[in-house]
Order: C-alpha cells, then sequence, then structure tokens
C-alpha cells in the first residue's frame, strides 16, 4: 500500500493541502461534518479539492490557483452557445482600438478568512491616455473562492460597456483562463453559479461583439491588468471596513441587524459581554472561528 504524504481537507476549519497528519488533523478535530482524504501525490489530493492550477502561471509573482470547486449534485453541465472571440495569448490593446469601442481589463480577489470577493475593472480611454476605474465587492455566498471576483468582473465590465458606454464591440483582458473558457464553451459550467455566468454571457453576446484575450498575470504585458488587481483587494477592504463600520447597535442589548448588498444578506450580532465571553471562549478551545460557529448552530437549528 502506497504511503500517504499529502492530506487534502475539504471541508474543515481550514481548506487545503497538508503535508502532515498533525496539521490535518488541526483542522478537522471536533469540525462537525469534516470531509478528508490522505494521497500519495499532491496531483491526487488537488484532483478531490477540484482545483485546477495553471502551469503558466506558476512562475508568476503571485501563483493563480483556478478553483473549481463545483459542488456535487444533480445539475446538468452546460456549455455556453454564445458567439464569441477569444484569443489565448496576449494582443497589444493599441492593435484593437480601431475595432473595438470598448476595451477593459478585469481581475479579481479574494479574502479567505471573511470570505469576501473583490471585483476590479480598468477601462481604457485610449484617445486620451486616460483609464477609469470600477469595482464592487460582496459575501461569497457560492463558496467558490477567487472565482468569483473574476466572473462578477466580467460581467461589471459587460454592464458598463452596455448601459454607460453603449458600446456594441467589446474587448475583455484577463488573466484567469476559466473566463473565457466558459463564455466560450469550451468548459462546462456545472453549479448554479457558473451556469448563471454561462447564460449571462449568452445574453450579452446576442447584443454585444465580445472579444476575450488572455493575458499573463504580475507581468510586463499587463500593467493595467495588476491595476485592476489592485482595485479588486481595495474593494474587499472598503466593503470590510463598511461592514464593520455599519454596525451601530448598543452593547447592552441582543439584537440582530442585516445589512443586504448586491443579493447577499450579512448579520450583525451583538450580545452581552458576559454571554460574548463565553462564546469567545468556546470558539477557542474548539480552534474555530466566530463565523464558522455561528454558520454550525444556525444550521443545526433550522434542521
Amino acid at each position: 500500500m502506497a504511503k500517504k504524504k499529502v492530506y487534502a481537507v475539504k471541508v474543515g476549519r481550514e481548506i487545503g493541502i497538508f503535508d502532515n497528519w498533525n496539521e490535518c488533523k488541526k483542522s478537522i478535530d471536533g469540525f462537525p461534518g469534516a470531509k478528508y482524504q490522505g494521497f500519495s501525490t499532491l496531483e491526487e489530493a488537488n484532483e478531490f479539492l477540484g482545483i485546477v492550477i495553471s502551469k503558466e502561471d506558476i512562475k508568476s509573482k503571485e501563483k493563480k490557483v483556478e478553483y473549481n470547486l463545483e459542488k456535487e449534485s444533480l445539475i446538468t453541465p452546460i456549455r455556453s452557445s454564445a458567439k464569441i472571440n477569444v484569443f489565448k495569448s496576449y494582443i497589444d490593446y493599441n492593435e484593437l482600438k480601431d475595432k473595438y469601442e470598448f476595451i477593459a481589463f478585469v481581475d479579481g480577489s479574494y479574502d479567505k478568512e471573511s470570505k469576501t470577493y473583490g471585483s476590479g475593472v480598468v477601462v481604457l480611454d485610449l484617445a486620451n491616455n486616460e483609464h477609469k476605474l470600477y469595482s464592487c465587492a460582496g459575501y461569497d455566498k457560492w463558496n467558490q473562492w477567487n472565482i468569483v471576483g473574476e466572473l462578477e468582473a466580467t460581467k461589471l465590465a459587460l454592464n458598463i460597456a452596455k448601459e454607460e458606454y453603449k458600446a456594441k464591440r467589446v474587448a475583455i483582458y484577463h488573466d484567469l483562463k476559466n473566463i473565457s473558457l466558459w463564455a466560450s464553451g469550451e468548459w462546462q459550467a456545472k453549479n448554479e453559479y457558473t451556469q448563471e455566468y454561462v447564460k449571462n454571457i449568452e445574453k450579452f453576446s446576442n447584443e454585444i461583439e465580445i472579444c476575450f484575450i488572455k493575458v499573463k498575470a504580475h507581468s510586463n504585458e499587463s500593467i493595467y491588468n495588476d491595476l485592476a488587481d489592485e482595485t479588486a483587494k481595495n474593494a474587499i477592504v472598503e466593503y470590510n471596513n463598511n461592514y464593520i463600520n455599519n454596525d451601530n447597535i448598543n452593547n447592552d442589548d441582543i439584537s440582530i441587524k442585516r445589512n443586504i448588498s448586491q443579493d447577499e444578506s450579512k448579520f450583525f450580532i451583538n450580545v452581552p459581554n458576559e454571554l460574548y465571553e463565553k462564546f469567545d471562549d468556546k470558539c477557542k478551545k474548539l480552534n474555530i472561528s466566530h463565523d464558522i460557529a455561528i454558520i454550525n448552530l444556525i444550521e443545526e437549528w433550522l434542521n
């Protein structure tokens, strides 16, 4: 029997791959519904987690990991029928300016601790040698990790092109290949979130000529892509700061405040100090975050 060299945790305090049992055990011990498995190779562990690593991006300063954590379900996979143009290698945007009236760079970011995604869009104004920044952020309710920020950035760029610029020919530069692979139908969309993205692309492609251009992350060819990445990261910071600062509830009362933004809900929960200290102490003993503890309590109550 092959010796198990690595352990993959799919559901636990920390999702990922561990090179020893003790670290893996810390992530799963006492965690409700923990899912993990040992493997003899890193490739098998990645497959268990549903992770695909782009080889061309491994050498980049910030490694791009393409998480495709599509939940197991009875949903029938679909392929996009959108008619789009795809370039899998870089083309200078100056070569496209005569054909495409709207040129944008998109990128996403993700904060694992708060499960918050950020999306950044840089729209070029080549005639005036200027650019304009757009962003959005929110809670990753789909559990799709960094995929969300990237796809939401693409959707945001298309919305801006249609609604603000009234553009009919759009070129979008991206560094995560999933964006064009799902959009073109080369990859199947296997869950509700990615299928919604595919349908969104199909809808836009009926009204707009869309071209996707792959760009290497953090390279000399992607100055604007780096700016989109920075914009996405800043969007997360701003979103999380607003999340904290919006809490104006009296600390002496047990109360809940709901914040609704972009079809998602977050709850601000305040409790008396004595109750909070007991809750915090329990979380530390179990070595789990407050968020996970609250989610477990809610799920247990609903079931």
